[in-house]
């Protein structure tokens, strides 16, 4: 990789009306190519039509008062350059596609922070593609020719350990920016982080979250999820040493370590679980009670976006030797239809190919099942007042900032760039946000219980 450039001085400074005019000017009017298309840029905030200036100015200070503030300021060629820059060449990756950044991290939009040095690039998968989405992931990472190996100062409440790297999720199913016209009206923005959180009250290591107001070089750019990647230094901070002392995976991608002991664990998924000694040899190689919790999520929330290539992560000490551990990552396509059926879902090389093979011992339908009845008990995580109410709670924690993605992103895909399939409309908190909240915590949290109970029950599963 290229030496470290100095990036610019931070802007961290900004006023309500100074966001409201921000138009780009003299920056790229493309963003990203795409057989041989070109993505439209778009910098503006557009107030809906026949709005009154004093109430918009009113309603967007109050959304960015309701959230942290993150800038982050780089060399405008690292950023739109022709050459090298991230939002030119979305679909690069790796450590050459990796630029020097200042980052400012404010708790409020005067509040106190702090301010550090690391890399910045592109994250993700579909939602790096120029077509499928112009707002980005990003990941930071820290490094000590950007300054320090990892960051001193603390993000989420109850961290624990430093930090080497964070992602900015920008979203992408179930937002404004998808390129369903159904999904854009379902947009929430909380399932994946309402799937972490309850896989941490189910008791069990989960990457922390919290909504951020992001700034990019000087520009609003909306709000991201900004959390931990669950890589080797989550799994080190969870349960000691250090990074180098575990394989880690984020699906089929190997992110820490080698490949032996998940080809050992999959070897013996694929063989079978034919008597006691070979369950008592694959249980030595997972941790069976938090894989099941773990699928019991996913088949609750009916995750329809999770194969042998994307959105799990997983990871296992080495040194001392230990179990196979799941984390919950990506939950996006979760929580649509309370009658939901994923049990059957299978690809090898995935969680789902070691569920259907463990599902084959009696034993591990009966754990399965008393694991089933303890989540799905009255005032248990999965138990529908309870579920709502965790969905409830993010949902108010976000909902005063969304003005200001409504502002940036909401026009989109009916002003700027429409793709693939309609309708295509002005997005809105009041006119599509709260009803799909309203939608889940009504309707879909009351239904999925007892639907979720009948297909477990018919399929061995579970026992009233």
């Amino acid at each position: 990789m290229a030496e470290a450039q100095s990036a610019p001085p931070s802007t961290s400074v900004f006023s309500v009306d100074q966001i409201l005019r921000q138009d780009g000017a003299g920056l790229p009017t493309a963003w990203g190519r795409e057989d041989g298309w070109e993505a439209p840029a778009w910098y503006r905030m557009i107030p809906p039509a026949a709005s009154d200036s004093t109430e918009i100015e009113q309603r967007l200070r109050q959304a960015l008062d309701a959230l942290p503030h993150l800038f982050l300021n780089l060399d405008p060629e690292d950023l739109y350059g022709e050459e090298r820059g991230l939002y030119l060449h979305t679909q690069e990756s790796g450590d050459a596609w990796e630029r020097p950044v200042q980052l400012t991290f404010r708790t409020s939009s005067q509040g106190p922070g702090f301010q550090v040095r690391a890399g910045l690039r592109i994250q993700g998968g579909w939602n790096r593609r120029p077509k499928e989405s112009p707002k980005h992931s990003f990941r930071v990472v820290f490094r000590s020719r950007y300054g320090s190996p990892a960051l001193k100062n603390a993000l989420f409440p109850g961290q624990n350990g430093d930090l080497d790297q964070f992602i900015l999720r920008a979203g992408n199913n179930h937002s404004w920016l998808h390129w369903d016209g159904k999904e854009r009206r379902s947009a929430d923005y909380l399932r994946d982080p309402w799937m972490r959180a309850t896989y941490a009250v189910m008791g069990h290591p989960a990457s922390r979250s919290r909504p951020v107001h992001l700034h990019l070089n000087g520009l609003y750019w909306g709000v991201y999820d900004l959390c931990e990647r669950p890589d080797a230094g989550f799994a080190a901070r969870t349960w000691g040493g250090r990074g180098l002392d575990y394989d880690a995976r984020n699906a089929d991608k190997v992110l820490s370590g080698d490949t032996v002991a998940w080809d050992r664990l999959m070897s013996r998924i694929n063989a079978g679980i034919t008597n006691d000694v070979t369950e008592k040899a694959l249980r030595a190689e997972l941790d069976v009670p938090a894989f099941i919790d773990f699928m019991l999520l996913n088949l609750y929330g009916g995750n329809g976006d999770w194969d042998r290539s994307s959105n799990w992560y997983a990871a296992r000490r080495r040194n001392p030797a230990g179990p196979w551990h799941f984390f919950v990552w990506d939950g996006e396509r979760t929580l649509e239809d309370p009658n939901d059926d994923r049990l059957n879902d299978d690809d090898d090389q995935s969680p789902t190919r070691i569920f259907q093979r463990l599902r084959q011992s009696p034993a591990f339908r009966r754990e399965f099942a008393t694991r089933a009845r303890k989540h799905l008990a009255p005032g248990a995580a999965l138990s529908a007042d309870a579920a709502a109410a965790r969905y409830r709670s993010l949902a108010d924690r976000l909902e005063p900032a969304l003005f200001a993605e409504e502002l940036r992103w909401g026009d989109y895909r009916n002003r700027i760039h429409r793709y693939k399939e309609g309708p295509y409309e002005t997005y809105t908190v009041e006119g599509h946000w709260k009803p799909e909240v309203e939608r889940i915590v009504h309707r879909y949290f009351p239904a999925r219980v007892e639907a979720f109970k009948a297909r477990l029950q018919e399929a061995g599963l579970y026992e009233p």
